[in-house]
């Protein structure tokens, strides 16, 4: 299917909106370690997961264009706050604590692994050939944090305990990473998307292994509140949009 029926484009732009918007505003946040992460190494995969994320969130931005016509920019950039559907997780401050960016880093990475996979199966052909390729692209992310959690977690007591505070500081909201945007049952139920509901197991599944392996623990339950995916945000967005706004808002015809 290459033309979606007009009925299940709303709730198409709703779902796209999520994780173009997780992406903005995680690569964002990722952005602020750039010169400043622990170590080279680390600071340039920052700097470079960063403009991936970015440059997702742009050819997500694109793909909401095709079904609305608005502009892009526009989309990504001159919103109200309510109207941002990201998980507030992407938007929280690291304080920059390295454990904590690579505990945010970690679950967000992980999610959109499997979201992106689960997409890549959709019946919108638009919207699988775009999932699946940017899968590929965020493969690395994955392997990249997971081998930090791994290495914080074996290091030494310090690292340990730091990752571990880091871990459980950052579940609740990784908990909202979940919370359904509006119409994603419709999509389920025509069988634009496949309902997949075991999502939440599965991804715990995918971060236990690792997790233990690094001898930590994973305190993680699934939630039901309403949060950022209805456009109910914290403290940490409202600051993460004004500076995301700050140019567009100097010069909206600045370009992306």
């Amino acid at each position: 299917m290459t033309e979606l029926e007009k009925q299940f484009q709303t709730p198409m732009v709703n779902l796209l909106l999520s994780i173009a918007d997780d992406k903005l505003f995680l690569g964002h946040r990722n952005s602020d370690w750039t010169g400043i992460a622990p170590i080279l190494e680390a600071d340039i995969a920052f700097s470079s997961l960063a403009q991936d994320d970015i440059a997702h969130a742009s050819a997500i931005y694109q793909l909401i264009h095709t079904l609305t016509g608005e502009d892009p920019d526009q989309i990504a950039f001159h919103r109200t706050e309510c109207a941002y559907l990201c998980a507030d997780i992407v938007t929280k401050s690291d304080d920059f604590n390295w454990a904590s960016a690579i505990a945010r880093q970690f679950y967000c990475n992980t999610f959109d692994f499997l979201r992106l996979q689960r997409l890549g199966e959709s019946s919108w052909v638009p919207l699988s050939s775009l999932a699946k390729r940017l899968c590929a692209e965020q493969a690395i992310h994955v392997d990249h944090v997971h081998s930090w959690i791994d290495h914080l977690g074996k290091g030494n007591e310090d690292s340990a305990a730091r990752i571990q505070t880091a871990l459980d500081t950052f579940a609740p909201y990784a908990a909202m990473l979940f919370e359904k945007p509006e119409g994603l049952d419709t999509l389920h139920e025509a069988d634009v998307l496949a309902d997949h509901s075991d999502f939440f197991t599965a991804w715990i599944s995918s971060i236990e292994t690792t997790i233990n392996n690094a001898g930590l623990a994973l305190n993680i339950q699934q939630s039901n509140n309403k949060g950022g995916r209805n456009g109910v945000h914290d403290a940490d967005f409202t600051l993460s949009l004004s500076e995301l706004q700050e140019v567009f808002s100097t010069d909206p015809l600045a370009a992306w």
